[in-house]
This record gives C-alpha cells, structure tokens and sequence, in this order.
C-alpha cells in the first residue's frame, strides 16, 4: 500500500475528479486508489494487486493531469 497527501490551490469535487481519474487508472488496471477529499486536501492509497508500487513520480504526474483536466489554474502542494 502507498498513501500520497496532496494540498491543493482550489477546491475539487470528488465525482468530478473520480470521473476524469478513470481515463488515467485505465493504463494501471492492476492497481487501486481511493481518494479522500477534505476541503482543499486530497489522501490517496494506492492497494497493489502486483509487488511493484507505482513509482510516485509517475503517480503525481498522473494526478496533476487530472486535475488541470478539471481546472487548469490548480496547482498541487505534495505533503
């Protein structure tokens, strides 16, 4: 299991955010995350079904294109 706790510069709503994180978990199917939003803080864990994490680089990579999807002026703060 990874756990990655960002801060984010504006709010995002979660069914946004889960619908546009779809087309992005496609590409690691073997892989699940769930995200906790409290206001302007988002927690993902990631649970491995394989014994390579995903590489965390990759992952803040992956999340930022989400969320400039939904809002292009978001910026991320990695906790």
């Amino acid at each position: 299991m990874q756990k990655f706790i960002a801060e984010l510069s504006s709010v995002i709503g979660k069914a946004e955010f889960d619908r546009s994180w779809q087309s992005e978990a496609s590409a690691r199917a073997e892989l699940k995350v769930d995200f906790a939003f409290d206001g302007r803080r988002v927690s993902a864990t990631i649970h491995s079904e394989s014994d390579s994490p995903w590489d965390s680089q990759s992952f803040r990579r992956a999340f930022s294109r989400v969320l400039r999807r939904i809002n292009a002026s978001c910026n991320v703060r990695w906790i």
